[in-house]
């Protein structure tokens, strides 16, 4: 997909000679005056603008242009302008630049300049685009690459290989923490549009309202407190790659206007009616039943199946425990250079812990755990992991359940009122033992980041009173 120029000329024959010129390397637009231009920027995307600053309705006043000029520097400040200068106007030329111009190029035109001050500007652009989304990368991952060399960690990396060149769209499903998003992101930059912009945004953590804003934008005066007009984010990841992550929570109006954008291509800012083109690789992703949702009437089901073409399961971190030692080392190296430490290794202690432990919370709990530990651990050693200390069950010798699973009657249980009971007694024994504070029961219980949460909602299923109520 070519890169668009928008030429904001009045002359008709200085926009003919730019559009010969670029061509063959860039899709250009063209707008004779700045209403034109406005229309325009509502209704394409345009990767930089080509701006002569002698505009009507004064063409001999370059106050017009640099107004113009300031104008798109609030609205759009992540679209680069080159200027069109007269010969005598260095002076304008250089205010121009003081206002946010990336560069100009002077009448009348000299092909090569003209030339490669466009393609230095939008390489410069480029640079920019992959920086910001490298430093986005940075900061979401959990960890630097998918890394282990678990069975099942290798059948994810070569289901990532297969996908990734194929424009269709993936459904990633996985629990909290299991690194959903670090798969998309391996999608991503495996696949054809790696240098262009990968855009996250996550439907569970918005009003239906503001989601709504966030992925189609808005026009100045849309709604109260529209004070300028927004690109969405189906605008700005045009040519790359959208995630839509824990798409379950989508509101219903949202995912009509979502499965037309899919449909079509096509869609309107807020308050806007010009027709907008986008051109994006949609992943998914969802901890949630969503069958269940469709069946149940909370999820499209036309939507569904636009956006489950091809689905990735990512393994929680319990079936492939063998990539423990090799995550937490990474993790670990990581947390300790964040947190100003000198830690280099783990005890046999700290990975026994780990491996008794079933990570409801997956990478990202681990992620947590170690952190905290770095931040109490005195020494070059990781010597323990203080939240899960509490009993863990080491081998099937010394497990009661198991013993227990031995006596059971041949004619069969009935199980889910057994597993109820287990639950609820484990609870209540929890809380004796911990004075009936909730945070404390429920790390004696192995419940990690999530303790006071859990034993909140168990306490709250199984009608459990406590004096404790933070």
């Amino acid at each position: 997909m070519k890169r668009s120029v928008l030429v904001v000329d009045d002359n008709d024959i200085n926009r003919l000679n730019l559009k010969l010129l670029l061509k063959d390397d860039y899709q250009v637009l063209e707008a004779g005056d700045l209403e034109a231009a406005d229309a325009m920027l509502s209704g394409h995307r345009v990767d930089l603008v080509v701006l002569d600053l002698a505009l009507p309705p004064e063409p001999d006043n370059p106050e017009i242009g640099l107004g113009y000029l300031q104008r798109l520097g609030r609205e759009s400040p992540d679209t680069p302008v080159v200027v069109i200068t007269g010969h005598d106007q260095r002076n304008v030329a250089a205010r121009a630049r003081k206002l946010g111009a990336n560069d100009f190029f002077g009448k009348p035109f000299d092909p090569d300049e003209v030339k490669g001050t466009i393609d230095r500007t939008m390489e410069a652009r480029g640079k920019d685009l992959h920086e910001q989304e490298m430093r986005r990368t940075l900061e979401s991952r959990v960890n630097l690459d998918l890394l282990g060399e678990s069975a099942a960690i290798r059948d994810l990396k070569q289901l990532i290989e297969q996908v990734a060149p194929a424009p269709s769209t993936v459904l990633i499903r996985g629990e909290t923490g299991s690194g959903k998003e670090l798969v998309a992101r391996h999608l991503h930059a495996q696949g054809s549009r790696a240098e262009q912009p990968f855009i996250a945004i996550n439907c569970a953590a918005m009003s239906a309202e503001m989601l709504e804003s966030e992925l189609f934008g808005y026009e100045k005066g849309a709604f109260s407190g529209a004070g300028k007009r927004k690109l969405g984010w189906f605008e700005r990841a045009s040519g790359g790659t959208l995630f839509l992550d824990e798409v379950a929570g989508l509101p219903m109006p949202v995912q009509a206007k979502l499965l037309r954008v899919l449909e079509s291509g096509e869609f309107s800012r807020l308050g806007g009616e010009a027709i907008i083109r986008s051109d994006v690789r949609l992943i998914c992703s969802t901890r949630e039943d969503l069958e269940r949702k469709v069946t149940e009437g909370e999820f499209r089901d036309d939507l569904y199946y636009r956006i489950h073409v091809v689905e990735i399961m990512v393994p929680p971190l319990r079936e492939r425990s063998e990539d423990l030692p090799e995550l937490a080392r990474s993790i670990l190296i990581r947390k300790s250079a964040i947190c100003g430490k000198a830690i280099e290794s783990m005890s046999q202690q700290a990975l026994d812990q780990m491996a008794r432990y079933s990570w409801p919370g997956n990478v990202r709990e681990l992620e947590n755990v170690i952190e905290r530990a770095v931040v109490l651990n005195e020494g070059p050693e990781l010597e323990t992991l203080p939240s899960l200390d509490g009993p863990q069950l080491i081998s099937d010798d010394d497990d009661p359940l198991q013993r227990w699973l031995q006596q059971l009657p041949e004619d069969g249980i009935r199980a889910e009122k057994i597993v109820a009971t287990f639950e609820q007694r484990l609870i209540e024994e929890a809380l004796d033992r911990n004075h009936h504070i909730k945070a404390r029961a429920g790390r004696w219980l192995g419940f990690g980041d999530r303790a006071k949460d859990k034993m909140r909602y168990l306490c709250d299923k199984y009608e459990i009173e406590t004096q404790e109520n933070t």
